[in-house]
């Protein structure tokens, strides 16, 4: 199931017509994101009051850009944990976030093409629910 979805996105990620990918980010989201960020990304999720940093609400990621633009790269960098995808995943955020990129490597049977496919599925999850 998560081949198919990531196969579209690895091959033809812009012309995903279905929305396969954020429906594959979605379900990637609620996996690993959802316990701090909440299920809809309000910074709510059930752990996030035992958090020493409170999660940001990733529904306004957009909205706190200069330029109205959703800051695609920036979040793929945070999610992935480093810029420089194949080197040693620096941490990200303060340091109760997991470095995703790390995780879903593992996760992907260690295929970066895989994985980094996945982070992108999240990515444009998280630019969907923008308010």
């Amino acid at each position: 199931m998560v081949t198919l979805a990531l196969g579209m996105a690895t091959g033809g990620h812009a012309a995903d017509e279905n929305g396969a990918g954020v429906k594959q980010g979605r379900a990637d989201y609620l996996t690993y994101c959802a316990s701090c960020h909440g299920a809809n990304g309000e910074g709510d999720g059930p752990v996030s009051g035992s958090l020493k940093n409170r999660p940001p609400n990733l529904t306004y990621l957009k909205q706190q850009e200069m330029s109205g633009e959703f800051p695609q790269k920036r979040v793929m960098e945070i999610v992935q944990g480093n810029p420089d995808y194949a080197m040693n995943y620096r941490t990200h955020g303060p340091a109760d976030m997991p470095v995703w990129g790390r995780e879903l490597t593992k996760d992907s049977s260690d295929r970066e093409s895989i994985a980094k496919a996945r982070i992108r599925n999240l990515v444009e999850y998280l630019e969907s629910i923008q308010k």
